[in-house]
């Protein structure tokens, strides 16, 4: 029986995930409760989650439009036989292409896992991008030097929210596959997440001028990590270290939270630099993410 997922299912979806990515990879890194709770209700958007039910909940699959996007991102997680996780994965993409019509699909699973991979080929899905979850243990205190005319300030979303929009946008806009989100939406966005560190927003200027930006995230908070959300710099000031300045900055922070470690997510196919600025400081991969797309 397929059924929407509700809250009071969080504890044995929690328990199923876990099962799933520990299958597939026994170091995989396991959810926390908040991260399930998150997939059923939603962020920006209400969340569209179902399960397949057959003595015990046997599938879920986490369906979230993201309507400035015009995507639907779909996460499936199963302990169910082949062909239970086929018809809940059938399912949700009908339901993503009734509900949201001309919206792209997408879905993602660990690389390693071969099942998904299978499901997401034979039902049409062509292979996207892969992209790595990286991951510094240990970290330690100690904020870098700055260079003469370099500043890195703490700001708030409530004070510098359009400053950082702008930051964003400008320096993802020659990213593979950004989408730039206007400044409402992504305000919604920003402000709706509930892992997001109210005091980890950092913008490096340059001789005064805004030039990078990083936003930090409690996302790993269940395992005493932190997270880099985002992380970006303007083209114009390029090739003057700031990523690297930025990094450490997050680094710092973190460590300073009383975390352990740090994790990143990133674009294998990044062209930027960027790969190379985070093996440099020590970062590994800990897992690679392979994306479909239809």
């Amino acid at each position: 029986m397929i059924r929407p997922a509700t809250l009071k299912d969080a504890p044995e979806l929690l328990v199923l995930a876990n099962q799933h990515e520990l299958r597939v990879d026994p170091d995989f890194e396991i959810y926390p409760l908040s991260e399930i709770e998150e997939q059923i209700t939603g962020v920006s958007e209400p969340g569209h989650p179902f399960l397949l039910e057959d003595e015990g909940i046997r599938v879920v699959v986490f369906i979230h439009p993201q309507p400035s996007r015009k995507r639907v991102e779909i996460d499936l997680f199963t302990i169910g036989s082949p062909e239970q996780t086929i018809e809940l994965f059938r399912f949700a993409l009908d339901y993503a292409r009734e509900t949201f019509p001309g919206f792209s699909i997408r879905s993602a699973c660990n690389k390693l896992d071969a099942e998904l991979l299978r499901i997401f080929e034979s039902s049409g899905l062509k292979f996207y991008r892969d992209y790595y979850k990286l991951l510094k243990q240990p970290i330690s205190n100690g904020f870098p030097e700055l260079p003469a005319g370099v500043e890195v300030r703490s700001v708030s979303l409530e004070t510098h929210a359009e400053l950082l929009h702008e930051l964003e946008s400008k320096s993802f806009a020659d990213h593979f596959g950004y989408v730039q989100v206007q400044f409402d939406d992504w305000l919604k966005e920003r402000a709706a997440s509930n892992t997001s560190d109210p005091k980890g927003s950092f913008i490096v200027y340059v001789n005064q001028q805004p030039a990078g930006f990083l936003f930090s995230s409690d996302f790993r908070a269940d395992v005493q990590g932190g997270w880099v959300d985002k992380l970006g710099v303007l083209s114009q000031f390029r090739g003057q270290g700031l990523g690297k300045l930025l990094l450490q900055w997050g680094i710092a922070h973190a460590a300073q939270k009383g975390y352990t470690s740090i994790a990143l997510g990133a674009d294998t196919g990044n062209e930027s630099g960027a790969l190379e600025l985070y093996f440099g400081l020590g970062f590994t991969e800990q897992l690679s993410w392979r994306a479909y797309s239809d």
